[in-house]
């Protein structure tokens, strides 16, 4: 039995092979898109940085999920 002498992916590879494939999102209409649906849960309730944004939008889909935060 022999070892493979291939290289593995590095995470960025594996990335960019998803965002090429189309699995993955990463454009300017899809970040858009989400904060368009930060704005409408949150509204003006909130008033810090995209990524104090972000964050609490996770949170609230972990314990929609069942998940904690």
């Amino acid at each position: 039995m022999s070892l493979s002498t291939r290289t593995p992916m590095t995470d960025t590879q594996r990335v960019l092979g998803q965002i090429e494939r189309g699995e993955v999102r990463a454009d300017a209409d899809a970040a858009r898109q989400i904060a368009a649906r930060s704005e409408e849960q949150y509204g003006a309730a909130f008033h810090g940085t995209p990524a104090e944004a972000l964050r609490a939008q996770l949170r609230t889909a972990a314990v929609v999920e069942g998940g904690t935060t």
